[in-house]
């Protein structure tokens, strides 16, 4: 199966066209997101993800029942597997910001990278564990099958901009999270789509499974 070839200016593009319209709902969504993962200490982040991955998914492919912004919460039909694949990536980054903390000189820095690739791993991992129903083991496999193919280059440099994109909003006082965060995400799931396809939506707020994964 040949490449799929991604376009970083035109999936910017395609998700913001998707955010735009939808600001309210997304904004409010993530809002009630953020809070829930700061309220908990980062244990729900996993589940607010894949929530605002459902709303983000629905709007992209029209579902009739609008998506309200409390629909969030059934990020919790999938509360084991986001749970498992958020801990397994914090888990890795963890080791590799110790390991890499002991070499002088790069301390600061080390940690702003691998917040960076943290944030890259997830927005790529999460999917596979919303859209695909895969388990956290799986996808966790998955994105290491990908990142060491050499063939996933440019979806993991976009994955980068736009983690770059929803770190800076939380670093603006916290607040511009709220804005960057669901434009992530909505980039993301044009990415998503773009590279590994998807299948027509199903009436009401069932998920349709995407296409087989392609290497």
């Amino acid at each position: 199966m040949s490449e799929i070839q991604l376009d970083i200016g035109n999936e910017f593009g395609r998700g913001w066209k998707l955010f735009n319209p939808n600001m309210s709902v997304l904004i409010v969504a993530a809002l009630i997101g953020l809070v829930v993962s700061i309220v908990t200490c980062g244990v729900l982040g996993g589940p607010m993800m894949a929530g605002l991955l459902l709303i983000v998914r629905r709007l992209q492919q029209g579902d009739p029942i609008k998506p309200q912004p409390g629909d969030i919460f059934k990020g919790f039909d999938y509360f084991l597997q986001a749970f498992l694949l958020f801990f397994l990536l914090v888990l890795a980054a963890g080791i590799v910001s110790v390991v890499l903390g002991k070499i002088p000189v790069l301390g600061r820095p080390c940690g702003f990278a691998i917040s960076l690739v943290f944030g890259t791993l997830v927005m790529w991992g999460m999917p596979f564990v919303v859209y695909e129903k895969m388990t956290a083991i799986d996808a966790f496999k998955k994105l290491i099958q990908l990142a060491t193919s050499g063939s996933f280059l440019m979806p993991l440099v976009f994955g980068l901009l736009v983690s770059l994109l929803s770190l800076a909003g939380g670093m603006a006082c916290g607040i511009g999270a709220i804005f960057t965060y669901p434009l992530s995400c909505c980039c993301m799931v044009a990415a998503y789509e773009t590279y590994f396809g998807a299948g027509p939506v199903q009436a009401g707020n069932t998920m349709p499974p995407l296409s087989d994964l392609r290497p």
